[in-house]
């Protein structure tokens, strides 16, 4: 019991923490969220966090590209029909010509990953520009059906040094995400996620996308993506998320 009261006193403090801020705090984000690569808290941490994966050059083994991002603890982690989360930020972009980036996902504890956020600036017939190496980013968000196939939706465009807001709401597998630009706002449709009685877990930062240079597909090879990247002149890489709130409510057990 006296653990229970404990538990509720500190959730009521965090919450409150955030209504007074506007922001979620270090301290909260600290306890649900690892890193991977450097820290992106400045200092003060005012609710921005500032992501580099070009300067981070983290490789977790099993990628397409180096990342920087926070991710939810093992220990954090609950299966997608107990998960109920609520992520927003302010996303500014600081990115070359031609570069692809995930800014968000929703990933499973396998491969599977159920939503992905992408900011992209190459080629491809889903985005509203579509177009490679033109400095237009496109914004996309793919989310895993329950049919095993994903629903693509595009999201607007967004040029280097411009923003965007992000509003991800996961709950009990049905996922909507929702971007603002200085064009409008658009919404995905709520999709119904693939199910899984494995763990899943949000992540969000800068996973700087990489091909083999000469194949053009996927690898695991962090010296392909160094080459990938100079062939495409990619030299760096920053997204930075501002007002940045996370919000999470778990199924009684």
């Amino acid at each position: 019991m006296n653990r229970m009261i404990f538990l509720l006193g500190a959730a009521v403090l965090a919450a409150a923490a955030q209504a007074q801020t506007g922001f979620t705090p270090q301290q909260e984000l600290s306890r649900v969220f690892e890193l991977e690569g450097i820290s992106p808290y400045p200092s003060p941490y005012t609710g921005t966090l500032n992501f580099s994966a070009f300067s981070s050059r983290h490789d977790s083994g099993h990628g397409h590209g180096y990342r920087n991002e926070l991710k939810v603890a093992a220990k954090q982690r609950h299966t997608a029909d107990q998960t109920r989360e609520h992520f927003a930020a302010r996303v500014t972009i600081d990115l070359p010509d031609g570069a692809k980036t995930i800014v968000a996902q929703y990933h499973g504890e396998g491969l599977d990953t159920l939503v992905k956020v992408y900011v992209q600036d190459t080629a491809d017939a889903k985005g509203l520009d579509g177009k490679a190496g033109n400095g237009v980013f496109d914004v996309l968000v793919r989310i895993l059906g329950t049919d095993g196939k994903e629903v693509t939706t595009s999201m607007g465009t967004v040029r280097s040094g411009e923003s965007f807001d992000l509003d991800i709401r996961f709950v009990k597998r049905e996922a909507v995400v929702a971007v603002k630009t200085d064009k409008g706002v658009v919404r995905t449709a709520p999709v119904m996620v693939k199910a899984d009685e494995r763990n899943i877990y949000f992540k969000f930062g800068d996973y700087l996308q990489a091909l083999d240079p000469d194949t053009k597909a996927h690898t695991i090879v962090a010296a392909k993506w160094d080459a990938y990247y100079r062939q495409n002149h990619i030299d760096r890489s920053r997204i930075s998320f501002s007002n940045t709130l996370f919000e999470r409510e778990q199924e009684a057990k």
